[in-house]
């Protein structure tokens, strides 16, 4: 039964889907098709303004044209009086300058009999045009306006005839032909076909060739007659344009099909007019704005329309099967939610267990890493213990003898005081002030040396460094007879380091040097520096014998040493080189060209370093 009624249901809502897409389909093309008419009207009655107005003025230029003519007086003695030859050879002339320079087609002075005595075209002169409209009106006193073909050139015109007065009575007219026919070719460029037709309803002028000399509906038998009396269309047939539905009025707004040939192949096209007047001129201008763009449009937005429906229509769909699967899913969830809590709970605290053990093993790495450091502190202040207490003797020996001699001085300054020379006592006493300042300048330098120094990385000046790590050497340079060449003392380079732990890099290098020249001929260190990109690189080098190429990559190795057993730990140049990495640097060995081992020490020159950090 459930199954019966959801089927119904199914069946009605698709139903009611049917019936309001169709509605919708309906409406869409509806409107759509509304919306196009009313641009392609918009856009047309635009087009027409400009159409029209060029047309106007145009005309308008030549309007008074035949009134001003008629005024002058040379004109006016043709028609007073049997004019001479000369005199009409004059006014002929006069005429065809006059329309050279205002670009009419024709321009000739007419009796009161409709006979031309004096034209622009000497062809006209003697022809009878009483028959024409214009003529007429001219004689009537108004200003006659006309449009014909020529009854000489068969050439579409306009005509402006004005009537010649003297002393109020009529003796003539003046006509101003002027041509029409080259604006149907600026306007086949618009999208869109223009058509002027006559009060009578003939086309004489459009922008479709074949058009022309048509009729917008049949023409009654009279006005045919009346027509062809007037020879304004000549023999032209004057057949009405093949236009769906046959009572089509021609007004603004009104949508016709028209059919025309080509060749053998008929093409059936609807057009949507727009419509203007020109009372003044006896003319209507319409323009047919074809309606292709209607249909495209129309089916353009019914496709856009079915695709949003089709969208809408699979869309319910998907959410309805989605909603029947996601039914089906929470009834087996449910089922499963009991096992699935008890299985987060076992995992929840199963890594709880592995949080606390991480957290356990994060605690002890820091404490690690607390003791790696404090024993790497250790370890080089013990390595400077130990150097010191291999300087200790040269040391005792340096304090030694200025105590020597002190006792020798003060003992001498007593004798030569008791003998009241006291020249010879100021002497002794200078002496002793000298050696008590050599004696505290070696103790400074051993204290600063063998104090801790917090890893502040700030401007030290590298000159001091190595002067100061050559004093706590002094008495082991010149007990072992090595010559010191140091290029340093020239200029005061400052580097980014710390003055104690500089002044340990620089004694463990040239401990090292020392140790490498013994036994060896020439016993020379070579200390200079120079600068690359912004560091400065200091070289410190030997006489000695160089290091094996095979050990050159473990000098820096903890606990490595060449030296004999006894002699050292192997931890100077691995403290060195962790020092000068505290420092931002580098440090590396190699042999030199001529012999003996080259330490280059690589550090930020302070000056760069200072301008890099305010940029």
């Amino acid at each position: 039964m459930l199954n019966n009624m959801t089927r119904k249901t199914r069946i009605k809502l698709i139903v009611m889907g049917i019936i309001v897409g169709a509605l919708v389909l309906w409406q869409t093309a509806y409107w759509s098709r509304l919306i196009t008419i009313d641009q392609i009207g918009e856009r047309s009655r635009h087009t027409l303004n400009l159409i029209v107005q060029t047309l106007h003025g145009d005309l308008l230029k030549f309007r008074y044209l035949p009134q001003m003519l008629g005024e002058n007086e040379r004109f006016k003695n043709v028609f007073r009086s049997e004019a001479s030859p000369a005199n009409l050879k004059f006014i002929n002339e006069e005429l065809e300058r006059i329309t050279a320079i205002s670009g009419a087609l024709d321009a000739y002075l007419m009796d009161v009999n409709g006979l031309t005595i004096a034209a622009s075209n000497p062809k006209f002169i003697g022809k009878n045009f009483d028959y024409r409209p214009y003529f007429q009106a001219a004689m009537q006193g108004r200003l006659g306006r006309y449009f014909a073909l020529g009854t000489m050139s068969q050439e579409r015109g306009y005509y402006f005839a004005y009537p010649v007065r003297d002393n109020g009575h009529i003796i003539g007219a003046v006509v101003i032909k002027i041509q029409v026919g080259h604006h149907e070719k600026a306007w086949q460029e618009q999208n869109a076909e223009v058509i002027v037709v006559d009060k009578s309803g003939v086309i004489f002028l459009s922008s479709e060739p074949s058009w022309n000399f048509h009729t917008l509906a049949p023409l009654p038998e009279n006005l045919k007659s009346e027509l062809k009396f007037s020879k304004r269309y000549r023999n032209q047939p004057l057949d009405p344009l093949p236009v769906t539905p046959n009572n089509i009025k021609f007004t603004d707004g009104e949508i016709i099909a028209i059919t025309t040939k080509n060749g053998t192949r008929k093409t059936k096209e609807t057009y949507l007019i727009e419509e203007e007047n020109m009372a003044d001129a006896e003319l209507r201008v319409l323009l047919l704005a074809n309606t292709k763009e209607v249909n495209a449009r129309v089916r353009t937005s019914v496709a856009t329309a079915a695709i949003f429906l089709i969208s809408l229509l699979l869309a319910g769909i998907a959410i309805y099967e989605r909603r029947r699967r996601i039914a089906d899913r929470i009834a087996v969830q449910d089922e499963s939610n009991i096992q699935l809590e008890k299985r987060v709970l076992e995992r929840t605290n199963a890594l709880s267990n592995v949080n606390s053990e991480l957290k356990n093993e994060i605690t002890e790495r820091k404490r690690a890493e607390e003791e790696v450091r404090k024993a790497q502190v250790t370890l080089i202040q013990t390595a400077k213990l130990a150097a010191l207490g291999q300087m200790s003797a040269g040391l005792s020996h340096e304090l030694n003898q200025p105590l020597t001699a002190i006792r020798s001085y003060a003992d001498n300054a007593r004798q030569f005081l008791e003998r009241k020379r006291h020249d010879t006592a100021k002497e002794n006493l200078k002496g002793i002030s000298e050696l008590t300042e050599r004696m505290a300048r070696i103790i400074r330098n051993l204290r600063t040396y063998a104090r801790e120094e917090t890893i502040e990385v700030r401007p030290t000046s590298l000159g001091s460094a190595v002067d100061e790590s050559l004093v706590l050497l002094d008495q082991r340079i010149r007990s072992e007879g090595v010559t010191i060449s140091n290029t340093l003392d020239q200029t005061d380079i400052k580097v980014m380091a710390g003055d104690v732990r500089l002044q340990q890099v620089f004694v463990n290098l040239l401990s090292n040097a020392i140790d490498a020249l013994e036994g060896q001929p020439i016993k020379t260190i070579y200390i200079s520096a120079t600068y690359e990109n912004g560091d400065v690189l200091i070289d410190v080098k030997d006489t000695g014998p160089g290091i094996d190429e095979e050990q050159i990559v473990n000098v820096f190795d903890p606990f490595y040493s060449s030296k004999e057993v006894g002699k050292g730990m192997g931890l100077g140049l691995s403290i060195t080189l962790a020092l000068v990495h505290q420092f931002g640097g580098a440090i590396t060995a190699q042999n030199g060209s001529d012999g003996g081992a080259i330490f280059t020490l690589r550090l930020k020159r302070a000056e760069l370093a200072k301008e890099a950090a305010v940029q």
